[in-house]
């Protein structure tokens, strides 16, 4: 499990993403790292997850169309 640290109040949008990244970064290192000890190639982990995170955009791009 990661440790997040607390979403700054004064952020832009931008700067939310920006930090957001550089907290969840080390855990996705993590993954890949872990996926490679079990024989999978870095490139194939970083496309399940993109391919993952990719589908889960999807499901909150449907449910807020869906909340109107």
């Amino acid at each position: 499990m990661i440790n997040l640290q607390s979403v700054r109040s004064d952020a832009t949008h931008d700067q939310r993403l920006l930090d957001c990244r550089a907290e969840v970064e080390p855990a996705l290192h993590q993954i890949i790292k872990d996926a490679q000890q079990n024989g999978w190639a870095p490139a194939e982990v970083a496309m399940a997850i993109a391919d993952a995170a990719d589908d889960y955009i999807l499901l909150l791009a449907n449910r807020k169309a869906t909340a109107h």
